[in-house]
């Protein structure tokens, strides 16, 4: 046996090549752009077709005009025969207010009788209405807290009156809602 000093050389381990840095392509580089760009064109026209479509679904609302709102809620209280005097009163009272709060600027809706009273006062309406307003809205508090009876002509009859404010109130164009009236 003879020993030899050289190891043998390995036949299946190779060196490592060096990195190699490709050549930039322009049109490579072209196309890569474009396509960034025809992207952000279809992100852009989703974005702005949603938008156009939430607008479109969205009906626009009509504001009716103070005095036709409550002449359709009063054409609800006409039978008055088959409506509880207490229900019918708590109605009655509900839209005299609203539309007063809608024309005249007092927050009616919100106010006792004793507070409303004297806001009532105030309002440019003839004097006789502005007595008959006042007693009406006296008289409906004790049929709607104290269980009172109401009889069906005093309903007809405030039903008709509160029909009157309205209509002498609905006949200034823009608001539906009276400007000034003449003084009694």
């Amino acid at each position: 046996m003879q020993a030899t000093d050289t190891p043998a050389p390995m036949a299946d381990i190779h060196d490592i090549k060096p990195l190699e840095i490709p050549a930039a392509d322009s049109s490579l580089l072209l196309y890569i752009l474009g396509a960034v760009l025809v992207l952000a064109v279809i992100w852009a026209a989703i974005r702005y077709w949603k938008k156009f479509r939430k607008r479109k679904q969205h009906p626009v609302e009509v504001l009716v005009p103070p005095h036709e709102a409550a002449l359709k809620l009063l054409d609800t209280l006409a039978d008055v025969e088959n409506i509880d005097g207490k229900a019918f009163y708590f109605s009655l009272s509900n839209i005299l207010r609203t539309y007063i709060q809608a024309c005249y600027r007092i927050n009616a809706m919100e106010m006792t009788t004793e507070e409303l009273l004297p806001k009532i006062d105030l309002l440019d309406i003839q004097r006789e209405m502005l007595s008959e307003l006042k007693s009406l809205i006296r008289s409906t508090d004790p049929v709607k807290f104290a269980g009172l009876p109401a009889a069906v002509s005093k309903m007809r009859q405030d039903l008709g009156f509160v029909r009157n404010f309205i209509n002498e109130g609905g006949r200034h164009q823009e608001t539906g809602c009276r400007v000034s009236s003449p003084a009694s």
